[in-house]
């Protein structure tokens, strides 16, 4: 029996949408799928990464997982929007792959990269601690200018804010701040460096002058004081020994030599006792044999080259007294000690017992070291 024309119709049919469903769900079973496992693992790495400050620690890792996970997603969003047998999700795959990659790679650096930050830092913390302490011991008695002492200052605070912060475990606001000290303190050396570099010349002569006294000191087996002004210190000897240190200060123009009178200049040179006076206007004095011999000769000799002007005087009365102890330099040119220490090296010392006074027992280098 023949089919009808409408049978035959509906049978070529069926079997074409039979051909079009079994092409379809072979296209369905072949077509390309998009990396959502790796897309999932990546944002839980980049979470773990963030979580231990990646993008702080290892930035060059987490950037760039970062920067190759948007990609991935923009690709993936392109591929989408294509008919579905024709998306290809190979760049896709790619990117996420990397991003996962450099995700894995920032999050096991940051805690390397983090400890190395840390140990960097707290050996750069130790060398500016150490810049303070040579302020604070030795430079804090220079006569700088304000904006120098306000940088050292500035330095300081840094470093105390630095710490702060490294305690909190904020290892860049803690790096950031002892930069930020670094810098102005760097500008402040630089000053003062310049300062010392000039007064440092006559090194060599200081060095000369103390080695005599220690030497004097042991060849009579008795009593020499050494007045360094760097230090601030006088140092008291006996048989070329060093016996007792004290606090002492000056006049306000310290730095270099007495040139004349009234100039607030504290001498140098090598001095002698020339007397004692147990009542004075400052509890207790030793006078000192200034102007010497060398100090006229240069004080002559500063005149002729008009260095100095012709009406000035050389000055005298330069003692070791008391009344000190007040932490500033204060006299017109003595050297001053509390009273206490006055009361004891005044005990201790002899008309005739040699003074010398130097502007530093160590080099530069040593100091600033």
């Amino acid at each position: 029996m023949k089919l009808g024309w409408e049978k035959r119709l509906f049978v070529i049919g069926g079997v074409l949408l039979s051909i079009v469903v079994i092409v379809y769900v072979v296209l369905i079973l072949m077509m390309d799928k998009p990396p959502i496992a790796e897309f999932k693992s990546c944002q839980v790495i980049l979470s773990k990464a963030k979580r231990v400050n990646a993008d702080v620690y290892s930035p060059e890792y987490y950037k760039v997982a970062e920067k190759k996970y948007q990609a991935a997603l923009i690709e993936w969003k392109i591929q989408n929007e294509k008919v579905f047998f024709t998306r290809d999700f190979s760049k896709t795959k790619e990117l996420i792959l990397t991003a996962l990659l450099k995700a894995q790679e920032a999050n096991s650096s940051s805690g390397a990269n983090k400890n190395s930050l840390k140990m960097k830092y707290l050996n750069e913390v130790e060398l500016l601690k150490r810049k303070l302490d040579n302020y604070h011991d030795v430079f804090i008695h220079l006569p700088l200018k304000v904006n120098v002492r306000k940088n050292y200052e500035f330095g300081k605070l840094s470093l105390e804010q630095g710490l702060n912060a490294f305690g909190k475990g904020d290892i860049m606001l803690a790096t950031k701040r002892l930069n930020e000290g670094k810098a102005r303190i760097s500008v402040a050396d630089k000053e003062v460096n310049a300062l010392l570099k000039e007064y440092f010349i006559d090194f060599a002569k200081w060095q000369n002058s103390f080695a005599a006294t220690i030497r004097l000191s042991a060849q009579n087996k008795n009593y020499a004081f050494i007045v360094d002004k760097i230090k601030h210190k006088g140092y008291l000897y006996y048989n070329g020994k060093l016996s007792k240190e004290y606090d002492v200060e000056f006049g306000r123009n310290w730095i270099g030599d007495k040139h004349y009178s009234g100039d607030k200049a504290t001498p140098e040179g090598m001095y002698r006792i020339m007397k004692k006076k147990a009542d004075s206007g400052y509890h207790k004095a030793l006078l000192i044999n200034y102007p010497n011999d060398e100090d006229f000769a240069a004080f002559n000799s500063k005149k002729r080259q008009g260095l100095i002007s012709k009406n000035s005087k050389i000055g005298g009365l330069i003692e070791i007294h008391g009344n000190g102890g007040r932490g500033s330099d204060w006299t017109s040119g003595c050297v001053a000690l509390s009273d206490r220490d006055i009361d004891e090296l005044f005990s201790r010392m002899s008309v005739g017992t040699p003074v010398t006074i130097v502007g530093s027992m160590m080099s530069l280098a040593e100091l600033l070291n």
